[in-house]
């Protein structure tokens, strides 16, 4: 499995929470599928996959603060 980390957005001591999963345990990813929403002052980014599967597992919640290198789900 492959793990979805939170990527290094520039964000220094900003808080960061998850605000949307965009697919579920199940879903067929492709590569470059927006995956999941997160905000940071304000402003909504999306981070995308570099890897096809299908979504195995998501581990942060929606509402979650997270922090750059977290783990935020699983791609099978």
């Amino acid at each position: 499995m492959t793990p979805i980390v939170m990527p290094d957005a520039g964000t220094d001591d900003e808080p960061v929470r998850v605000s949307a999963w965009l697919v579920q345990p199940g879903d067929a990813i492709t590569v470059g599928d927006r995956i999941v929403e997160v905000l940071m002052n304000g402003v909504t980014f999306d981070i995308t996959t570099e890897t096809a599967g299908r979504m195995a597992r998501i581990d942060v919640p929606v509402g979650a603060a997270v922090e750059v290198g977290m783990t935020l789900g699983w791609i099978a």
